[in-house]
């Protein structure tokens, strides 16, 4: 049993909330993010506040749909250079708590067990995240505790807003193991639809599957996923590392080999939007992107890059060529690490500067 206490700090609807804090007229009304300037009835919600939630608005839905549900909403267009300063404010913080590795815009994993074994208890912690948090930026918190980085993101998504839950091993069989499936983090819905076709419907059912059975369903995959429906998993929390302006990335190194791609697409797309907060702050647009990765332990890191004429930060089309990178070189191999890197920088100003 590992002796790590994790914290999984999720904002509570963040690009909503920062908009909120900005302008705290908006503080306690219902907020769509999204649409399209002066048409208050095209585009798709990308984000909402809790009081929009509450009426039936979700993210994905058409902005007309959301206003049929909510007429009273109050449609804020997005503002992603906003969301990543904000998004460096609130994991510089959490660095002075303990090692903290960004998981995507809004989440971040902190380790706070040296913290916790000079004395200090977990839920103290806590609250004093949430309540700087929203002292000095306006911004609420969900807040999820374990031993393992699985268990403690699905505990902060038992109680928001506002929640902190702190779940052993035990708790956690208990509380999740009537779940279905695709409660189990890590689960994606093609996956649940899988294992449904051999009776296995709930995290419970999976917990107590047959190993084999399972490594025969999903290969090395089964195993993990049953790890973490037994509450266990990893407790590495990767602290950021950043190489100057040369270059930038994120990368993971895995308990088991997988090759499932939803997985690792999945994980692509949140190192995607870390990095991408990252160069916006920097005021830099990337001309090289490349994966890393690693098919066996004792080697060193491979990867595989694609240039483009012109530099970007655009999270959609990096994502786009990570995807399009793996396809072509990864899609049948068992990983064991895999990572996204950023290099060939230009400043944005001259790149603005270079298209007049």
């Amino acid at each position: 049993m590992s002796r790590k206490t994790i914290l999984l700090v999720d904002m509570n609807s963040f690009f909503a909330s920062v908009h909120q804090a900005e302008d705290p007229s908006l503080l306690g009304k219902p907020i769509i993010v999204g649409g399209i300037p002066n048409n208050r009835t095209k585009g798709m919600v990308i984000a909402a506040s809790y009081e929009a939630k509450d009426k039936g608005v979700y993210t994905t839905m058409t902005v007309y749909e959301a206003l049929k549900k909510c007429p009273e909403a109050i449609i804020v267009e997005r503002n992603h250079p906003l969301y990543s300063s904000y998004s460096k404010k609130i994991m510089e913080f959490l660095r002075l708590i303990g090692p903290t590795e960004t998981a995507s815009i809004d989440e971040a994993y902190v380790d706070i067990t040296e913290r916790v074994e000079k004395g200090t208890s977990p839920r103290a912690i806590a609250m004093y995240i949430q309540r700087t948090l929203w002292t000095k930026l306006r911004l609420g918190c969900s807040i999820g505790c374990s031993n393992t980085k699985t268990v403690a993101k699905m505990a902060a998504d038992i109680k928001k807003p506002f929640g902190y839950v702190h779940l052993g091993q035990l708790q956690f069989c208990s509380y999740f193991h009537p779940q279905k499936l695709s409660k189990l983090h890590g689960c994606g819905l093609k996956t649940e639809e899988k294992l449904n076709k051999y009776n296995l419907f709930t995290i419970g059912d999976l917990a107590k599957a047959d190993p084999l059975q399972l490594k025969l369903i999903l290969g090395k995959r089964g195993e993990w996923l049953q790890k973490a429906a037994l509450g266990q998993g990893s407790d590495q929390v990767h602290a950021e590392r950043e190489k100057g302006d040369k270059t930038i990335g994120k990368e993971r190194t895995f308990s088991q080999p997988t090759s499932d791609p939803e997985f690792l697409m999945s994980l692509a797309k949140n190192m995607i939007e870390s990095l991408c907060a990252r160069l916006k702050h920097k005021r830099l647009r990337a001309g090289t992107i490349a994966i890393v990765y690693k098919t066996n332990r004792g080697e060193g890191s491979h990867s595989k890059s694609i240039t483009v004429e012109e530099a970007t930060h655009d999270p959609d089309l990096l994502y786009t060529i990570v995807e399009k990178l793996y396809d072509d070189h990864l899609s049948e191999d068992p990983l064991i690490l895999f990572g996204v890197r950023l290099s060939n920088f230009k400043d944005t100003n001259y790149i603005q500067l270079s298209l007049f």
